[in-house]
């Protein structure tokens, strides 16, 4: 299986707005007192300690439908749209795509509508799914990772001897940062025949199989954009930025 990194188009002319910053925005304020238990766990980080990534990783067992989220009066009613923290937005004809697919054991559609020049849009869902830490399904040892940041904000000699799971746990606790990961090897226990997965830390957080993607071509999908791991290793080294190329057992 081949996978590709899903994000969202920037291109106006599918999206409607030009900024490149999305259509649709989470907004402190009303929003955020309307849905205490997403400001609990992606604005209130710092109360949840070390180990607030958890709820990001397992968002299934307190994700709830998501009422008036602020739309662009530009944006366009894509079939997909971007959510920052965790997740995507689809409408029907996605939903019934995703469904017909081999999905993360843990996901859940839940109901969504946005608030555009003060009406509602609605007949969207907010697709989201658990993340994979890595904890049973990589091998630690085989990887190869990516110390650029670590070097550039805690000193060249910063080093790191990484063989499992919690080893690379020990390296986030102690710096507050994940180490990148330019090679992401998988073991047997990774489930090759998924066409959706993401990784908490490890790579990017929403990957689709070459089977989905030529679902989503065939119906002709908007709003996403599907980066091949060629285009994306050449794009990130024009940017200077980390590649994970994945690998399987």
């Amino acid at each position: 299986m081949i996978y590709y990194r899903l994000t969202n188009t920037v291109d106006p002319k599918i999206v409607g707005v030009t900024d490149g910053a999305g259509q649709v925005h989470i907004e402190v304020g009303d929003f955020l007192e309307r849905n205490q238990w997403y400001k609990s766990i992606f604005h209130e980080t710092e109360l949840a300690g070390k180990d607030w990534w958890k709820p990001w990783a397992e968002i299934t067992k307190y994700a709830q439908p998501l009422y008036k989220v602020f739309m662009e009066k530009k944006a366009k009613h894509t079939d997909y749209i971007d959510f920052s923290m965790r997740g995507f937005a689809v409408n029907n004809q996605l939903r019934e795509i995703l469904e017909s697919s081999h999905l993360p054991q843990n996901h859940k559609f839940l109901q969504t509508t946005f608030i555009q020049k003060e009406k509602i849009v609605d007949g969207y869902w907010w697709f989201v799914y658990d993340m994979d830490t890595g904890e049973q399904t990589v091998d630690f040892a085989k990887c190869e990772y990516d110390l650029r940041y670590h070097k550039r904000n805690f000193g060249e000699n910063f080093a790191v001897n990484i063989q499992t799971y919690q080893e690379y746990m020990n390296v986030f606790y102690e710096t507050g940062s994940a180490v990148g990961v330019s090679k992401l090897v998988f073991n047997q226990n990774f489930d090759q025949e998924l066409d959706l997965f993401g990784m908490q830390f490890l790579g990017s957080k929403n990957y689709i199989s070459d089977r989905l993607l030529k679902k989503m071509e065939a119906n002709r999908i908007t709003g996403y954009e599907a980066i091949s791991p060629e285009r994306d290793k050449r794009r990130s080294e024009f940017l200077g930025y980390s590649s994970t190329e994945l690998i399987f057992s």
